[in-house]
C-alpha cells in the first residue's frame, strides 16, 4: 500500500502575523514598504502565510516552484486580481496589463507586434538620438555643477523612447518642457497601488484631495492621448501604405479596420496607450537608476564596465549601431545583478480562478496571492552569498556554476509564462544604450553621500533620494 498524502491545510491552519479583530494587519503595513514587510514576515512565518487587511484575506508565498507555477498557468488557473481589473477600469486604464481572457489575447497580439525585433531595429536610430539628447542634458548639468534628479531625467528619456516606438511621435521631453502626458503620469501608478491594496474602496464614496488630483490628471491624459490618436489617423490618411505596413502600435491597431474588426473601441486603444506609457516609463527608468546606484557604490566594477564600453565604441561618444548593444557582457552582468537585488517588481500579485493547492494548503478561489519574486532571488539556496552584489556570478562558466548556487529560474524581473513582459527587448535595448553612454562620458557621485538611497514601492519599486552630481569624464577615454 502506498502511504497516503497528508491532508491539505486550510486557510485557518496557516501561520501569519497576529492582527487586530476588525482591522487585521492593516496598521502593521506601510504601502510604500509593503514588499519589505512581506519579505520580513516570510523569513518568520515561512514559504506560505496569511495576512488580513480589514475584511480582505491575502496569501503570501515565497516558494519558487509555487511562484513559477502562478506565472506559468496563466490565464487558465491564475489571473490578475479582480480588484486591479476594477480599479484599472474605473481609471480608464483597462488595457493589456489588466485585461483577461479574450480581451487580453486580442490586445496582446497588437502590443507584441508593436514591440517586435524588426521594429526595434528600425527604431534604433531614433533611440540613439534620444540618448544623445540625454548626454547633452547631463553635459549641461556637469558644466553648471548642478545636482541632477536622476529618476526625473531617466523618466523623460523613457517617455520619449516609448512614445517614439509605439506611436511614431517625438515629444522630446529631454529638451523641452514636454507635453501634459509626461507631467501627469507620475500621479497614476501610486494611486493604483493605493487603491488596489486598500481595505475599503473609499474613493467610490468620498473623494480625497489625492483622488481629485488623480481625476484631473486622468482627464488631461485622455485629452493628450486623443490628440495622439488624431495625429496618427491623419498620418495614415496621408500615407495609405501604412495600412498595409504599420510601423508602430497605434498604426497596427488602426489599420485593422479602424479597430472595430478587433472589437477594440477608442477607449480600449487609449487604455493600451496609457499602459505602454506607464510600464515603459517607470520600469526602465528605475532599473537604470538602481544600476547607477551600484555604479557609484562599486567603482571597481564600474571601471571594468567602462573599459568594456570603451573597447566597443572606440572614439564614438555613444552607441551608434544596434549590433553594438550585444557586445557588453559585463555591463549586462552588472545590471542583471542590480535587477536581482533591486527589481522594479519585487512582488507579483495574482488570484486563482478556482480553489488551488499551494505549498500544502488549499487556497480559496479569488484569494489575492502575493508572490515575493525578489525574496526568492535573494536567498542563499538559489544564489550563493545572495546578499552580496557580484556581477561575476552572471559570467562564470557552466562548471563553476554547478559548484555553487545560481538558479536563474528564480530570477523573474520580467515575469514569466504566457504573460511574459512583451516590452523586455525594448527595455534591455534602452538600458544598454543609456548605460553605455554614461560609462563612456561621465562620472557620477551622490549629491549628499550621507543621505541613503531608499526603496519606495508605488506599484513599482523606485529609488528615493537618487540625486547625483555629474562630472564630465576626465581620463579622456
Amino acid at each position: 500500500m502506498t502511504e497516503a498524502s497528508p491532508p491539505l491545510k486550510s486557510w485557518d491552519d496557516l501561520d501569519g502575523p497576529r492582527g487586530l479583530p476588525i482591522a487585521g494587519n492593516l496598521f502593521q503595513i506601510r504601502l510604500d514598504a509593503l514588499h519589505r514587510i512581506f519579505e520580513q514576515w516570510a523569513d518568520r512565518y515561512g514559504r506560505l502565510y496569511r495576512v488580513r487587511i480589514g475584511p480582505v484575506r491575502l496569501a503570501v508565498v515565497s516558494d519558487p516552484d509555487a511562484i513559477k507555477r502562478m506565472h506559468r498557468e496563466r490565464p487558465g488557473l491564475f489571473r490578475r486580481t479582480r480588484t486591479l481589473e476594477a480599479v484599472a477600469a474605473e481609471m480608464g486604464l483597462k488595457g493589456v496589463f489588466a485585461a483577461e481572457g479574450e480581451d487580453w489575447l486580442r490586445q496582446r497580439k497588437l502590443v507584441v507586434r508593436a514591440l517586435n525585433t524588426a521594429h526595434l531595429r528600425t527604431f534604433f536610430p531614433k533611440l540613439a538620438v534620444i540618448a544623445r539628447r540625454l548626454r547633452r542634458r547631463w553635459e549641461q548639468a556637469a558644466d553648471a555643477e548642478a545636482p541632477v534628479d536622476l529618476c526625473h531625467d531617466l523618466m523623460r528619456m523613457t517617455v520619449d523612447g516609448v512614445t517614439g516606438l509605439a506611436f511614431g511621435i517625438d515629444f522630446n521631453t529631454l529638451e523641452t518642457p514636454g507635453p501634459v502626458i509626461q507631467q501627469k503620469m507620475d500621479k497614476v501608478l501610486p494611486m493604483i497601488h493605493r487603491r488596489v491594496n486598500a481595505a475599503f474602496p473609499y474613493w467610490r464614496y468620498l473623494r480625497l484631495p489625492e483622488d481629485r488630483a488623480l481625476d484631473r490628471a486622468l482627464a488631461q491624459l485622455r485629452v493628450q492621448v486623443d490628440d495622439i490618436l488624431r495625429e496618427v489617423r491623419e498620418r495614415m490618411r496621408a500615407d495609405p501604405s501604412l495600412h498595409a505596413s504599420p510601423t508602430n502600435f497605434l498604426e497596427a491597431v488602426l489599420a485593422a479596420g479602424d479597430a472595430q474588426k478587433l472589437g477594440l473601441t477608442d477607449d480600449v486603444i487609449v487604455a493600451n496607450v496609457c499602459n505602454l506609457l506607464l510600464a515603459g516609463e517607470d520600469t526602465t527608468a528605475h532599473t537604470i537608476a538602481w544600476t547607477v546606484d551600484y555604479f557609484i557604490r562599486h567603482p571597481e566594477h564600474f571601471a571594468r564596465a567602462r573599459a568594456e564600453v570603451d573597447a566597443v565604441l572606440g572614439p564614438a561618444a555613444s552607441v551608434e549601431r544596434i549590433e553594438q548593444t550585444d557586445c557588453f557582457p559585463f555591463l549586462d552582468a552588472f545590471f542583471h545583478e542590480a535587477m536581482r537585488l533591486k527589481p522594479v517588481a519585487p512582488v507579483s500579485v495574482l488570484e486563482p480562478m478556482e480553489d488551488v493547492e499551494m505549498v500544502g494548503c488549499l487556497i480559496p478561489k479569488g484569494t489575492p496571492i502575493f508572490g515575493l519574486t525578489r525574496h526568492i532571488a535573494t536567498r542563499d539556496e538559489h544564489f550563493s552569498d545572495a546578499a552580496r552584489f557580484d556581477p561575476e556570478r552572471w559570467l562564470e562558466d557552466g562548471d563553476a556554476q554547478r559548484r555553487r548556487a545560481h538558479d536563474t529560474s528564480t530570477f523573474l524581473p520580467f515575469g514569466g509564462g504566457p504573460r511574459f513582459c512583451p516590452g523586455r527587448n525594448f527595455a534591455l535595448l534602452q538600458i544598454r544604450t543609456v548605460l553605455a553612454m554614461l560609462c563612456r562620458n561621465f562620472d557620477m557621485a551622490f549629491a549628499d553621500p550621507k543621505r541613503p538611497v531608499e526603496e519606495r514601492l508605488a506599484f513599482t519599486m523606485m529609488p528615493t533620494g537618487m540625486v547625483v552630481r555629474i562630472r564630465r569624464r576626465v581620463d579622456g577615454g
